[in-house]
């Protein structure tokens, strides 16, 4: 089958996977939120305990990732000392310190991830600012926690989460909304930004034909790298779970300027690459594709958070993005088709991928 027959196969094929039903009810799952939490005056229909100094989020896979990236934006816009845990690490853990300052916010699609059940089950010992953001409500994990936040995702049938990912990192975005106001801190241009996720979303659904045309390149290599910066490094770690779950394509995510500090030798080997660019790591982009151009041969692809980005490659996604949060669940949706179509390309199941299972409730 030439290119052309694999793309025209991908764009006419009906939706008939879980996991593309799922991707494009996305931005309907950030309205309920919306309708949910938000209030016409602003005002964020979230409770959380007083005090709150530190926060720590506790979860594994996807939920970890989404997790990861919201630690990384308390820290950098809102400079509150944040960290991610993996659930699994925490459960094995023989004593914990709590800090009785510290929010801890456990997060699982079913609620009933064994792990992290597990972590809150340690740390609610010493502690009741425990928070569980779970898509399923009296699980185990939500009837556990004092605070309870629930994400109306609705159910979700495919292995690799696409709608669960992105309504536990929105709903992360209303806890620091919330945290905002508590602490008087301007939060209305943030909300905006929260306000218009749908629409981001739907923009996303529009560039499924360029993201899946490098899904005929991305399914030519056993591997490939994916570059980004700050809360856009653990998004990377997401889009290369998304693609190793679906097409079993051995990816690996790197921060942008480390990649060059060793990891590049990976390229010695057929690689493709991935990178996320945006104005954090604008500085190192072009040094690394330098180096990438010079002296190896791959088929990379960019995914710009502007028009002026200065690398030449012929494979490049412009969002034009305005904001990082636009930029992020933009990219978290081009991510999601990329894994798809790979999927899809290859023949692979896409809703339960060989030798993996999922709890859903």
């Amino acid at each position: 089958m030439n290119i052309l027959k694999k793309l025209m196969s991908v764009f006419h094929s009906k939706k008939n996977t879980s996991m593309e039903k799922e991707i494009y009810e996305q931005a309907d799952v950030v309205f309920e939120i919306i309708k949910k939490y938000i209030n016409s005056d602003y005002s964020i229909n979230i409770e959380l305990p007083d005090e709150i100094e530190c926060i720590a989020l506790i979860a594994s896979g996807s939920s970890y990732h989404s997790a990861t990236i919201a630690a990384n934006f308390f820290r950098e816009k809102m400079h509150i000392s944040a960290q991610s845990y993996y659930a699994s690490e925490i459960s094995l853990m023989d004593r914990i310190d709590v800090n009785k300052n510290t929010l801890y916010i456990f997060i699982s699609q079913s609620g009933e991830t064994t792990d992290t059940n597990k972590a809150l089950e340690l740390i609610s010992d010493k502690t009741d600012k425990t928070l569980a953001l779970t898509n399923t409500k009296n699980s185990t994990l939500y009837k556990s926690a004092k605070y309870k936040l629930l994400t109306y995702a609705g159910a979700e049938k495919a292995i690799a989460s696409t709608k669960a990912m992105t309504a536990q990192t929105y709903c992360i975005f209303l806890i620091a909304a919330k945290l905002m106001q508590l602490k008087f801190m301007p939060a209305r241009d943030f909300i905006d930004e929260l306000l218009n996720v749908p629409e981001y979303i739907n923009t996303a659904f529009t560039k499924r034909s360029e993201i899946s045309k490098y899904a005929n390149t991305l399914v030519e290599y056993d591997n490939a790298a994916i570059l980004a910066s700050g809360m856009f490094y653990p998004l990377a770690k997401e889009a290369a779970l998304k693609i190793k779950e679906t097409s079993y394509i051995n990816v690996t995510a790197y921060p942008t300027g480390e990649f060059l500090h060793g990891h590049i030798a990976i390229l010695n080997k057929r690689c493709a690459v991935i990178a996320f660019v945006n104005n954090i790591n604008s500085k190192y982009i072009n040094k690394v594709f330098a180096n990438v151009n010079n002296n190896y041969k791959t088929d990379s692809l960019i995914i710009a958070s502007k028009p002026d980005i200065l690398v030449e490659e012929k494979n490049i996604i412009s969002i034009f993005t305005s904001s990082d949060i636009e930029f992020l669940f933009t990219t978290l949706i081009l991510m999601q088709f990329l894994a798809l179509d790979s999927a899809k390309i290859l023949s692979k199941n896409v809703d339960k991928p060989q030798g993996l299972s999922k709890i859903v409730k």
